[in-house]
């Protein structure tokens, strides 16, 4: 049964671990990974998706992540969620270059969330991605080498090819790596942009650090497994209670026996295949486990194909049934970006310009107050781009300040070109906000059915939120 447990969370690792885990994946591709037969490969990817950690794909014959893995992903990052967000927006914005998170898995480092540079040139950062290669210093700082001082101060830093990576371990207080943080760069800009990228990464990483401590103090207060059936569950299921208990916060074996109602020396031989997996973690003095980082990526990596798939005919609905354009945007550092489009008439003789796939920046984007909804005000001053004049910043802090109290904003262009933009947030598994829900129209249109359209707006992003993994208890319409 051990095997068998250790199988499972290995299978739904090779699904959920890419850069784009709602693809369908063959079972063959998933047993040749797994050093398995094709027939108990099908039967385990079929166990897997009664628990809901693997969904049938369209295919015959294929898998995808499930809704359960993701709502575990999420419900494990939410506690750092809006820290890891937070840091990986400022390497990326004061450097200019891509920065990432990366945490260790059973086969090696795995990239868990990332900030991508906006510069035609960059180097790339896609979550799912294995860092394998024992050269690079996000590799050599998770293993704690490079020592110039002690564990708070350490750094690597590689060049391999025509990239540049500069890594620094993510420490609890009595250190551990539970994750690394990197930015990463051209060499061309190397000179210019390294000096400045050390002193970020540290900076970011102190955030980061201070989250992990609080973390170790919050008390677990999950409610049991999350299928809640009568009886002795088997195998993958009681591991599935175990992991998800733990991703509530970390937790003593008894502690855990308690809240998954499992008996104690089974919960002991269930870590043991959990962490062989690498989804769970152990503290260095042994007494508490908690979910690894490692998980926090599958959700992240869904988050954009899922809305593309399931917001796209809302999207179309709701432009339909209102007459003006629709959006949904999603954030990339200080910019936004079109994700989903659905263009209406403004007007005989006008037009509205398309933005699918484009970057803007975020002061004067439609969604761009919400879209930074999870920041601190003090945050978005240290980051928000310095080529705008100062009236324009007030007045996104001002929109971004209504943003977050009212759940839905109404405003006009902010070069007041006669556009009148709504929005609403759309969020994750893990809670945050993923994207913006976004009706525009000509001031004309918009202004006699305010009120219409954001109830409007409200809806749409609560539809999307739900589709894509959203806690039954976040904000609704």
């Amino acid at each position: 049964m051990t095997t068998h447990v250790l199988s499972g969370l290995n299978a739904v690792q090779q699904v959920g671990n890419r850069p784009d885990p709602t693809l369908p994946m063959p079972v063959g591709e998933i047993a040749g990974r797994l050093g398995t037969v094709l027939s108990s490969a099908s039967r385990l990817c079929g166990e897997l998706a009664e628990l809901e950690l693997l969904e049938r794909g369209s295919a015959y014959g294929t898998y995808r992540i499930g809704r359960r893995a993701i709502e575990l992903s999420g419900r494990a990052a939410a506690p750092f969620a809006r820290s890891v967000r937070s840091a990986l927006t400022l390497v990326a914005t004061l450097t200019g270059e891509t920065a990432c998170l990366a945490a260790p898995t059973a086969q090696g480092m795995r990239v868990v969330a990332s900030v991508e540079s906006v510069w035609p040139l960059r180097a790339h950062a896609k979550v799912g991605e294995s860092v394998d290669d024992a050269r690079r210093a996000i590799v050599r700082a998770a293993r704690l080498e490079d020592t110039d001082g002690p564990p708070r101060a350490l750094r690597a830093e590689s060049t391999i090819g025509m990239g540049v990576e500069i890594a620094v371990p993510v420490m609890s207080p009595v250190g551990e790596c539970v994750a690394v943080l990197a930015a990463r760069l051209p060499v061309s800009r190397a000179a210019k942009v390294v000096p400045r990228a050390r002193r970020v990464l540290d900076e970011a990483r102190r955030l980061l650090e201070r989250t992990v401590d609080d973390e170790l103090d919050r008390p677990n207060i999950a409610a049991g497994g999350p299928l809640g059936r009568d009886g002795s569950p088997l195998g993958l299921e009681a591991a599935l209670r175990i992991v998800w208990h733990l991703s509530a916060g970390r937790d003593s074996l008894a502690g855990i026996a308690t809240g998954t109602g499992l008996r104690p020396d089974r919960v002991r031989r269930l870590l043991e295949s959990c962490g062989r997996a690498g989804v769970v973690r152990r503290s260095k003095d042994g007494a508490r486990f908690e979910a690894s980082w490692a998980v926090h990526g599958w959700h992240r990596a869904a988050t954009l194909p899922m809305i593309l798939e399931k917001g796209r005919p809302l999207v179309a609905e709701a432009a339909a049934t209102t007459g003006v354009c629709a959006f949904i945007t999603v954030l990339n550092g200080m910019h936004s970006l079109t994700l989903v489009e659905e263009l209406q008439s403004v007007g005989e003789g006008l037009s509205m310009t398309p933005w699918l796939g484009r970057l803007a920046p975020i002061i004067g984007s439609d969604g761009g107050p919400t879209l930074a909804s999870d920041f601190e005000a003090d945050e978005l001053r240290r980051v928000l781009p310095n080529r705008h004049p100062p009236e324009q910043v007030e007045k996104f802090l001002r929109r971004f300040a209504r943003a977050g109290r009212d759940g839905v904003l109404s405003m006009k262009s902010i070069d007041e070109l006669g556009i009148i933009s709504i929005s609403a947030p759309v969020r994750d598994s893990s809670n945050s906000v993923a994207a913006a829900a976004c009706l525009v129209g000509s001031t004309d249109s918009i202004r006699p059915r305010t009120r219409e359209l954001e109830g409007v707006a409200r809806r749409l992003g609560a539809r999307v939120s739900r589709l894509i993994g959203a806690p039954e208890d976040a904000p609704g319409p």
